[in-house]
């Protein structure tokens, strides 16, 4: 019985003076291994029972997460580069490191700069620069009440976007499994809760009464539309150290400014002259690298270095706010876990680059965007269309060719879910009763994803519905973590933009 299973157990112990402990700090460290009976029959020391601990019941949330954000990868594959075992020697060395070259970027403080001046030296030129002491001179709540932990548990219970799946549909995770996978995850890129939503409903009220726009940024020149079906512009972002936003430019030419309240980010800038093939290393990645934040800043920019090419690095420390003009090329990684807030925008200063982005990449938005110009500031909307005279640019033209792709587009979609769904079938399969049901789920999401339908043109009169990519514009525009193209831009980010 049991005694005898005693008995033996330590008869096979080990010999004496042998080390009984963890013969490695990796196994000292590991989280629980095995509870091992020994048969005595074995004639040996082969264990009868082999028991694990449970699994913590965020643990399938988060697997599941993962399997949908990146579908490429297994879960052993989220850490086959080991930056946070094997190589964190690595990434601890370039967390300690700071600015290259020592002054990067100007670095100013808040109360000792005017908007007269930020416009001037910054805003009208294009250049980006750090303004220290943003959140406490303002008076925001959100400078003592966004650390990781107190906005963590304070909306445990509340889902927050943590990336998108194939399909587009959005990937959330409650806070208080997000926080003990952050407590606990050794992945090489971690997910990124990067939300435009701000969490939705009463949570999002909260939150946006706990920060204002910094004083520097009055111009929103795009919420002239109304929010509804207006291109995401604004995020809040709770990153584990490691995550980050591949390299990548902002959507539709908008400038950014993103306020750190906790923790630490180093950013990687590149002229908005940089060939891509450059910004995004392609040439120079070899068989098995990938172009997530923690693998751009580790492997593929000392390959950049070596080549001359030019770029700032540089940290951003709490209390500090990146002003990143529009065409920057931009790669942010979080060095600590963090949470940030960010918002991309449209002003007197760079309405024309905007302009021209957005009415080719978003034109049945940009239809509604002239109109509410027309009545809010007539001469905007002048300014506008001069532009379009200029450049020979017929709106209409382009808004009957996006309706006729976004048809295409839909009728091969549509075609391979059918085509997915036959396979599937078990049974005799119903395409009348598929249909109605695809029907009714894209009338839903209609209602609850911002997606605006407007009329594309007099001859084109049926209704083109234009999606409001949540990830139009994310951080430093997707968490790197995330895996999922950018819609607009110069390049892709996956998941989050900064």
């Amino acid at each position: 019985g049991s005694a005898l299973t005693l008995a033996w157990m330590f008869q096979c112990s080990w010999p004496m003076g042998a080390q009984q402990g963890p013969s490695t700090d990796a196994e000292a460290k590991a989280p629980m291994a095995m509870a091992m009976d020994v048969d005595p029959r074995a004639g040996g020391c082969a264990p009868a029972v082999a028991s694990r601990a449970p699994e913590p019941v965020w643990q399938p949330v988060i697997n599941a997460a993962k399997r949908k954000e990146r579908t490429e990868l297994d879960l052993e594959g989220w850490q086959k580069y080991g930056f946070a075992t094997t190589r964190a020697h690595e990434f601890e060395s370039l967390a300690n490191r700071g600015d290259e070259p020592p002054d990067a970027l100007p670095r100013l403080q808040s109360r000792e700069l005017t908007v007269d001046t930020f416009w001037e030296r910054f805003e009208k030129p294009g250049l980006p620069c750090v303004i220290a002491g943003i959140p406490e001179d303002e008076g925001w709540p959100a400078w003592w009440k966004w650390t990781v932990d107190r906005l963590l548990q304070r909306f445990a219970a509340v889902p927050f976007k943590v990336g998108k799946s194939d399909d587009g549909s959005p990937i959330r995770l409650r806070c208080d499994h997000f926080e003990q996978y952050m407590r606990s995850q050794a992945d090489d890129s971690p997910l990124y809760m990067f939300d435009n939503k701000f969490g939705s409903g009463d949570v999002r009220e909260q939150l946006l009464h706990e920060y204002r726009v910094p004083r520097f940024f009055p111009d929103d020149y795009m919420a002239l539309s109304g929010e509804d079906g207006r291109p995401p512009y604004r995020w809040i972002a709770v990153g584990p150290k490691r995550s980050g936003t591949v390299m990548h430019q902002d959507p539709l030419n908008t400038s950014a400014w993103n306020t750190l309240l906790s923790g630490r980010k180093r950013w990687v800038l590149l002229r908005p002259d940089t060939p891509k093939h450059i910004a995004k290393a392609k040439h120079v990645m070899k068989e098995g690298d990938d172009d997530e934040a923690v693998n751009v800043f580790l492997d593929l920019l000392p390959r950049l270095r070596e080549q001359g090419v030019k770029m700032a690095e540089f940290v951003q420390y709490p209390g500090e706010t990146i002003f990143l003009p529009g065409g920057w090329w931009h790669c942010v990684i979080n060095i600590d876990d963090t949470v940030a807030v960010t918002q991309n925008y449209a002003g007197r200063h760079n309405f024309p680059f905007i302009w021209r982005s957005a009415r080719t990449e978003r034109p049945c938005w940009s239809q509604r965007w002239m109109k509410a110009m027309d009545v809010k500031i007539p001469e905007l909307a002048e300014q506008a269309r001069r532009m379009n005279e200029e450049d020979k640019f017929d709106m209409d033209v382009l808004l009957r060719k996006n309706a006729e792709r976004r048809v295409l587009r839909r009728k091969r979609r549509e075609g391979r879910a059918l085509r997915k769904a036959k396979r599937r079938a078990r049974s005799a399969f119903n395409e009348k009763a598929w249909r109605q049901k695809r029907l009714d789920e894209a009338s839903s999401a209609s209602d609850s994803n911002s997606t605006v339908s407007t009329s594309s043109s007099s001859q084109a009169s049926s209704s083109v519905q234009e999606s409001s990519d949540e990830t139009s514009s994310d951080e430093e525009a997707a968490p790197a973590g995330a895996g999922a193209a950018a819609a607009a831009g110069g390049g892709s980010a996956p998941g989050a933009r900064e």
